[in-house]
């Protein structure tokens, strides 16, 4: 609606706007911790503000959500004024492992346009250990080599104990030798 008025030599215009014509981009802000120790439950939390109501998708490691087995997304719009829409959309991990490691991105986009924000978790997992062939028959005089396979993350620290007392490496009587495999895995052998 537009109205003029003249008064002498000043003259004045008004516009009116509504407030449905007023368009905002998707703001979009990721929060949560990005560390979760496995097996726990976690969430992240995008928030997004925008005018008109955004659409909202989550993605892991660039994939949408929808086709990742074993997360759950709710949307829900927490705050609605005339100029904008705050929506909150919720990642849930409820059971997580190493798997579940990785960059997650929230996506928002309206009529006027595109926004994201991306965080990176890490899923800690306790250390576990095996030792190949546990029980090992060997003449007093011969070496022998027995290999521990552990894996956690972060990568765990492996100490060889003898009677409950710490192997000190004196390359005489003991070799201990490490390789990590690609991940969390480690290698450790030791030779008597």
């Amino acid at each position: 609606m537009f109205l003029f008025f003249s008064l002498g030599f000043y003259s004045l215009f008004l516009s009116t706007c509504s407030s449905s014509n007023h368009t905002v981009i998707p703001n979009v802000t990721i929060s949560g911790n990005d560390t979760v120790t496995s097996p726990d439950t976690f969430q992240y939390t995008c928030t997004v503000v925008s005018s008109p109501v955004a659409d909202i998708s989550w993605y892991f490691d660039g994939i949408e959500i929808s086709q990742v087995a074993g997360l759950n997304v709710t949307v829900n719009t927490t705050d609605t004024t005339a100029l904008r829409t705050t929506q909150e959309s919720v990642l849930t991990i409820p059971l997580t492992n190493s798997s579940f490691g990785g960059s997650y991105e929230c996506r928002a986009n309206n009529s006027e346009g595109n926004g994201n924000d991306t965080r990176n978790l890490t899923v800690l997992v306790s250390p576990l250990a095996t030792i190949e062939d546990p029980q090992i028959t060997v003449n007093e005089t011969n070496n022998i080599t027995i290999t521990c396979n552990a894996m956690g993350i972060p990568s765990p620290n492996i100490t060889w104990q003898f009677n409950m007392t710490d192997i000190t490496i004196d390359m005489t009587k003991y070799i201990v030798s490490t390789s990590s495999v690609v991940g969390s895995d480690k290698n450790n052998e030791v030779t008597s």
